[in-house]
């Protein structure tokens, strides 16, 4: 298979894998939690012959239940804890968080929840904050270990990082999603050896893992291993076909391989999801320029680069 003379050592590393240069920066997809989830806890009837201590005392039963999610875990959804969500939901989010932690200074869920929700802000330095609180409080808080773990890594505090998302893996060692957000961490330092155990852990535990096989799609595109890598970025969008990054990447292996009416149909599905996605349209630029289109190439180009950048990521760059 003929490839284009890239020097995939050239690419830098990013939020999600490789990230491009002045040129070319991906959009990431950020994936925050949901903040607090209410109980929906229907109390008991009481028989209108109850006398009032025990009205009194079911009454206090109920509260209780009420207030158990509070005291216990905090409602963060890990899951989502990456995804996009409104900065006025969760500005007032904080907002009431905030009261609650005046009025409950020691709750450590609080603290953490009001954490999650300052990561979903980009507010990196006071979500590390207040997940280290939580955890001061509590150290058995896992979802601190995780958040503050994800938290450190955006905030370029990459080792330290890694080594709280490691506290999570050893208490939670069945969990995908942790070694998917460890070894892309391991991504952005350069450490793909680590970064390929963790993701292929990841994808053993859940093959279905659509970002973990993006990522490890990533790697080999490192290593010019460009049919592996496209198997990966296939495998992304059979798990999840919503995924942009995967078609972004998944077209940039048929570019560097010289497969550019493949490239340019995979590229346009890929900003079908995202049309204004920056580093897409820059890739169809020069997609089109390969195809010897020069004028449209241009004309694209020229559009795209007015677009703001986005976040790092795992989009390949284009040399």
């Amino acid at each position: 298979m003929t490839h284009r003379g890239t020097s995939m050592a050239d690419y830098g590393t990013g939020v999600y894998g490789l990230i491009p240069p002045a040129q070319l920066v991906g959009a990431a997809g950020i994936k925050p939690g949901t903040g607090c989830v209410s109980t929906d806890m229907t109390p008991f009837p009481i028989h209108s012959r109850t006398d009032t201590c025990r009205r009194a005392l079911a009454a206090v039963f109920v509260l209780g239940l009420s207030f158990a999610p509070l005291a216990a875990e905090p409602a963060i959804d890990l899951a989502r804890f990456d995804e996009p969500a409104s900065s006025d939901e969760l500005t007032q989010e904080v907002a009431q968080l905030s009261r609650l932690i005046q009025a409950k200074p020691t709750q450590a869920a609080l603290y953490a929840r009001r954490g999650a929700a300052w990561f979903k802000l980009r507010e990196f330095d006071k979500a590390i904050e207040d997940f280290s609180a939580a955890l001061k409080l509590n150290d058995k808080l896992d979802e601190a270990w995780f958040g503050r773990g994800m938290a450190l890594g955006r905030n370029g505090q990459v080792d330290e990082g890694i080594l709280d998302l490691g506290v999570y893996i050893h208490r939670h060692p069945t969990s995908s999603l942790a070694y998917t957000k460890r070894g892309v961490r391991y991504i952005w330092k350069g450490d793909l050896e680590n970064a390929e155990k963790d993701l292929a852990r990841a994808v053993a535990l859940n093959p279905k893992n659509a970002e973990a096989h993006d990522d490890l799609g990533v790697i080999h595109a490192q290593r010019r291993n460009y049919e592996k890598a496209a198997q990966h970025f296939q495998a992304t969008i059979r798990a999840e076909p919503s995924y942009q990054k995967a078609y972004h990447n998944l077209a940039m292996v048929h570019y560097l391989t010289e497969r550019n009416e493949l490239a340019l149909t995979v590229v346009d599905q890929a900003l079908q999801l995202v049309p204004d996605a920056r580093d897409s349209l820059l890739l169809k630029s020069a997609i089109l320029e390969a195809l010897g289109r020069h004028v449209e190439a241009r004309t694209l180009k020229d559009d795209a680069e007015f677009l703001p950048q986005g976040e790092r990521s795992s989009h390949m760059p284009i040399q």
